[in-house]
C-alpha cells in the first residue's frame, strides 16, 4: 500500500513514524514545500542566532532515509483527484496513492492595510524560509516592526531584540498574549521585554504603511495618528489553514478541513490533521492526530479526544508559563476565580460548580500537568477537602491493580 502524506509538519511526520513502526512495509511518500523538517516552535531560536536549521529539526537528519521514505522536497501540491487518488504538483507532476494524508498546516496571513501586502520587506514567521529572510533583513536593519502580540509575534520580538535591533510591537488589543493569558500574567512579560528594549503600542491599529520607490516599508501609520519608522516589518496577526489546493476536489472544509475524531474527512481513504483542521493550534496535539490518523489509515480505530484541550506555554527571559483551558471567562459573575501570588509566583484557578475550567501557573510550573487531564475530563473537584492549590497527582491517581498502570482514582 502506498500512503502520501502531504506536508512535513509535526501531524505529518508522526504520521509517518506510526506508519512505519506499524508496517515497515508501507510505502510512504512525503511532499513538502519546505527542503527542511524543522519545528515552527523553535524558529525564533534559528533567528535570534541560537541555533541553526538543523538545531531546530525535530527529527534525525537522515530520518527519511533511515525509515525508508521517499520525500519529495521544495515540492508543492496543486490539485487533489480523489476519483483518481491522484495528487497534481507545481511542476505538472501526478502523484498516485492509496491513501492520502494531510498535514499542509497554516500559513500566515497578512491584513489588507494599504501597502502592507505591497511591502517587499513585509515578512510573516511561519516557516523556516521566512525566518531566513528576515534574518538577512536585519543584518542591515535598525529598526523593526512586529504586528500583533500573540506567541508568534513575541517569539519574533524576542529574536529580534537578541540581534539587536530597536523592535516596536503593534496590537490592536489592550494587553499582550491575550489569547493565552490574563492581564495579570502577560504584564509580567511586557515588563520583561520593556526591560530588554521592546517598546508596545497597546489598543493600536495599523491604518496604512508608507513605502519608498523600491516598494518597501519606511514606517507604519496608526489610526490614531501615530508613525512609526522601520526598516522592515513581521506580520504576526494571525495564521489560517492552508488547503487552497483542495478546491474542486470535494473534500469538506469549513475554515479547516472537516474531520471526524478518526482524523477521515468526507472522501473514503483521505485524512487531515494537524494545524490544517483549523481546531487546535498546539504540538502534542497536531502529533497526537498524526498518530491516530496513521493508525486508521492502516486499519486501526484510534479516536482522537482532544478537540476542545487548551493548552499554551510560554517561556521568555527566565519566566514560565503555563496557560489551560479558558483563563479568561466571558461570565466571570458564574465563575469562581482564586488566586495565589508571591514575589516568583503566579497562580489561577477558574471553576464553576466544582469544574475547572481554566489555570494559569507562572514562575514554578513542576508538576502541573494533570491539570489538563481535569479541565479535559470536566472531573468535579468540589469534594476534596483540601485546599485547591495544594491537588497533585496524587490525589487523582492511582496504582491499579490489574494492569499495574496509572489509572484515574476518583
Amino acid at each position: 500500500m502506498k500512503i502520501v502524506i502531504i506536508g512535513a509538519s509535526a501531524a505529518g511526520i508522526s504520521a509517518a513514524k506510526t506508519l512505519k513502526v506499524m508496517d515497515p512495509n508501507t510505502e510512504v511518500v512525503i511532499i513538502s514545500k519546505d527542503d527542511t523538517i524543522h519545528s515552527r516552535c523553535m524558529l525564533h531560536k534559528y533567528l535570534g542566532h541560537e541555533r541553526d536549521a538543523q538545531g531546530i529539526s525535530f527529527v534525525p537528519q537522515d530520518f527519511c532515509e533511515a525509515n525508508n521514505i521517499t520525500w519529495m522536497k521544495n515540492t508543492r501540491v496543486i490539485g487533489v483527484d480523489p476519483q483518481k487518488k491522484i495528487l497534481k504538483t507545481r511542476h505538472h507532476q501526478e502523484i498516485t496513492y492509496d491513501k492520502l494524508l494531510i498535514t499542509t498546516g497554516a500559513a500566515y496571513f497578512i491584513p489588507p492595510v494599504p501597502g502592507m501586502r505591497e511591502a517587499h520587506n513585509a515578512f510573516g514567521f511561519r516557516d523556516l524560509s521566512d525566518a531566513k529572510l528576515i534574518d538577512n533583513a536585519s543584518k542591515n536593519s535598525k529598526n523593526a516592526i512586529v504586528v500583533g502580540a500573540g506567541l508568534v509575534g513575541m517569539d519574533a520580538a524576542f529574536a529580534l531584540l537578541e540581534l539587536g535591533l530597536n523592535v516596536t510591537v503593534i496590537e490592536m488589543a489592550d494587553t499582550v498574549l491575550g489569547l493565552q493569558l490574563d492581564p495579570k500574567a502577560a504584564g509580567e512579560y511586557q515588563k520583561i521585554f520593556e526591560g530588554a528594549g521592546a517598546k508596545f503600542l497597546l489598543s493600536e491599529k495599523v491604518d496604512s504603511v508608507e513605502l519608498d520607490n523600491h516598494q518597501n516599508a519606511t514606517s507604519v501609520h496608526l489610526a490614531s495618528g501615530k508613525i512609526v519608522p522601520c526598516d522592515f516589518i513581521i506580520v504576526a496577526a494571525g495564521v489560517r489553514p492552508s488547503y487552497d489546493f483542495l478546491e474542486g476536489s470535494g473534500i469538506a472544509a469549513n475554515r479547516g478541513i472537516t474531520v471526524g475524531d478518526d482524523m477521515r474527512t468526507n472522501i473514503d481513504d483521505v485524512y487531515a490533521a494537524g494545524d490544517v483542521l483549523g481546531i487546535s493550534g498546539i504540538w502534542p496535539n497536531a502529533m497526537n492526530q498524526g498518530k491516530i490518523a496513521a493508525t486508521n489509515m492502516l486499519g486501526g480505530s484510534a479516536v482522537y479526544k482532544d478537540r476542545y484541550a487548551l493548552k499554551n506555554t510560554a517561556s521568555f527571559y527566565g519566566l514560565n508559563t503555563l496557560s489551560l483551558g479558558n483563563v479568561n471567562p466571558a461570565d466571570e459573575v458564574n465563575c469562581e476565580i482564586i488566586k495565589r501570588e508571591d514575589k516568583n509566583n503566579y497562580q489561577k484557578i477558574v471553576s464553576n460548580d466544582g469544574l475547572i475550567l481554566g489555570v494559569i501557573f507562572q514562575g514554578d510550573i513542576g508538576n502541573t500537568g494533570f491539570w489538563q487531564y481535569l479541565i479535559k475530563n470536566k472531573i468535579d473537584v468540589s469534594d476534596i477537602d483540601k485546599p485547591i492549590f495544594d491537588l497533585s497527582y496524587a490525589d487523582f491517581y492511582g496504582i491499579d491493580q490489574d494492569s499495574g498502570e496509572y489509572c484515574y482514582t476518583l
